[in-house]
């Protein structure tokens, strides 16, 4: 996935766009989307130029195809300021709680769903925290029978 930034004049920048696009259809480009950012003020002069219209060009094309494609672009000077090739990754973007929960439901789809009982007996069993309260009331007792003697 490449991305061409251009930077026009403003009288003829139609005329350079449908150049760019054919150049870039000769050069085997596919998935080709052209965005117009419009006129915007230069911040400096460029060739007596204060004004410039921005266009976006995002295309897939092959690596070697570049080269040969940006040589046809050094060649349109008369209407085109700037120009600038990028070679853009792809990301899959995704949060982590969407991928946990993908996770989960992978892992859980892959398991078989069985039926499970249980069976509870009655039987007298102390708690943990009524056995240390039953350890520390019994502290409390022999420190009182030690003090007393």
């Amino acid at each position: 996935m490449y991305e061409l930034v251009i930077v026009a004049k403003v009288d003829k920048s139609d005329q350079l766009v449908s150049r760019v696009e054919k150049a870039l259809k000769d050069a085997v480009a596919t998935n080709l989307k052209i965005e117009r950012l419009g006129k915007k003020q230069l911040a400096y002069p460029i060739r007596k130029q204060t004004d410039a219209n921005y266009f976006v060009f995002n295309f897939d094309a092959e690596a070697s195809a570049i080269g040969g494609f940006a040589s046809k672009l050094r060649l349109e000077q008369e209407d085109l300021l700037r120009y600038l090739i990028i070679k853009k990754k792809q990301v899959k973007i995704k949060s982590k709680k969407a991928a946990k929960n993908q996770e989960v439901e992978t892992k859980t789809s892959k398991l078989p769903k069985v039926t499970v009982v249980t069976k509870t007996t009655t039987a007298k069993l102390t708690s943990k925290r009524s056995q240390t309260k039953n350890k520390a009331s019994n502290k409390k007792v022999t420190k009182i029978k030690k003090g007393k003697k």
